[in-house]
């Protein structure tokens, strides 16, 4: 009797331990799948933001944010021609029992040199009644590389995308944009359909009415993009009341004198920011001049105009110099046109003049034209012209000028990236994500 009892209990305690192994068993089989479901969720996800919402590679999300879907209608890039507006399925399905739910991404990087993201998905195995078996996070950090939006990645580059020209609306007209890499025109409001990949070189000009003896050595970009803010001089910098620039003056890097304050940055070279009203040169003897050898000088015009007429002009020293080194910036961006917009008219003295303007609510253009006239290389690089920079406006005016020349430099991108930040370093660029850097997963049951 006391035999059978022991070997009874035995056995029962060996068929509870079979039942334990074969419980553990299931629950890691059930772990595994959970795994492996958040793992197909990614695959899926990355597939969809390649082929279809590339644009969506540099913003991050969080699905705990509520109210704040990944496609919020702001891009910090503008986007090529084919994306497909939207954002991929956030969750879905694999197989009869598997679930998965993209919990967040984020990317960490700028949209001029790309950088990496971080996706966290969910995926849940569940039981024949929808109830959850087992849950798994995993976590995947991939690298996301920008390219051309004609071109496949790893193929040689034809554009950096940047906008060398840009403006709500252009009238180009006789003038040149030169710049193989980055002397592309943006025109946000030109086009209004839907269709601005299929347009032809002929009609893209068209639309930003370019004359016959006029040239565009970049490319034509039609459609939106967010603009980011017009740089302003630090708040703690105490100016005088802005005075309007009437005659020859002269600003000079380094000197906190009259417009003009110095910002002292520790370990880096100073930079130096000049408040005016108007700027209103109108003679051949009448010339600004900007010196950037001891730092660079940022210009905010604050009333009505920028305008050298008659053979004024700007002239930046020393020759040379980066066109980053010189800005000249103007009143806020207004969307709702309730201020008069500033008249900007450029001229360059009888050597380049390197610089970037950017005037959000500005009517732009260039008077008199090729004081000194493009040099390019033989892969349409090119020194010399009346502007070496960058031009933003809310209007381009070509008219002001029939034979204006901006040459656009490969770099500018980068310049604006270094010195103003990554939201200055716009571009109409497509976006790859690649492998994966770093992998991790936790389950629970």
């Amino acid at each position: 009797m006391i035999i059978s009892l022991i070997i009874a209990t035995g056995l029962m305690a060996l068929a509870a331990r079979s039942w334990l192994g074969l419980s553990g068993t299931f629950r890691q089989s059930q772990s595994r799948q959970a795994r492996e479901i958040a793992e197909a969720g990614i695959a899926r996800t990355l597939e969809r933001l390649n082929a279809s919402y590339s644009y969506l590679l540099i913003k991050s999300y969080d699905s705990s944010e509520a109210g704040k879907p990944w496609n919020d209608g702001n891009y910090i890039s503008s986007v090529c021609p084919d994306v497909i507006f939207g954002e991929p399925s956030l969750s879905g399905t694999v197989g009869a029992k598997g679930k998965y739910t993209l919990l967040s991404y984020l990317f960490q990087g700028s949209p001029f040199y790309g950088g990496k993201a971080t996706l966290r998905m969910k995926g849940e195995r569940l039981h024949s009644n929808d109830s959850v078996a087992a849950t798994s996070i995993v976590e995947q950090t991939i690298d996301i590389r920008p390219k051309s939006c004609t071109n496949s990645f790893g193929e040689p580059t034809i554009t950096s995308g940047f906008p060398g020209l840009l403006g709500q609306t252009v009238v180009l007209g006789n003038n040149d944009v030169f710049g193989t890499l980055s002397g592309n025109v943006l025109c946000l409001q030109c086009y209004s359909g839907t269709e601005s990949e299929s347009l032809s070189r002929e009609q893209q000009e068209d639309y930003i009415q370019m004359n016959r003896n006029g040239s565009v050595a970049g490319q034509i970009f039609l459609g939106p993009i967010d603009l980011p803010p017009v740089p302003e001089p630090p708040s703690g910098l105490d100016f005088e009341p802005p005075a309007s620039v009437t005659s020859s003056t002269t600003f000079t890097a380094g000197q906190d004198t009259g417009a003009c304050r110095v910002e002292q940055r520790e370990d880096e070279t100073s930079i130096t920011h000049c408040v005016v009203n108007d700027i209103s040169l109108k003679s051949k003897n009448e010339i600004l001049t900007v010196d950037t050898t001891a730092g660079d000088v940022r210009i905010y015009v604050r009333g009505s105009e920028a305008v050298f007429t008659g053979g004024a002009a700007i002239k930046h020293i020393p020759e040379g110099a980066s066109a980053s080194s010189l800005g000249l910036f103007g009143n806020p961006i207004d969307p709702d046109d309730t201020t008069t917009d500033q008249l900007v008219r450029l001229a360059g003295a009888s050597t380049t003049n390197a610089l970037w303007a950017y005037f959000p609510d500005g009517n732009m253009g260039i008077n008199g034209g090729s004081k000194e006239t493009a040099d390019c290389d033989t892969e349409g690089e090119c020194t010399g012209g009346d502007i070496n920079g960058a031009v933003w406006a809310k209007e381009w005016n070509g008219s002001s000028s029939n034979v204006a020349q901006l040459v656009v430099p490969a770099d500018i991108g980068t310049q604006l990236f270094n010195k103003f930040g990554p939201q200055y370093a716009l571009g109409i660029r497509d976006y790859v994500a690649l492998g994966v850097s770093q992998w991790s997963s936790w389950t629970k049951q």
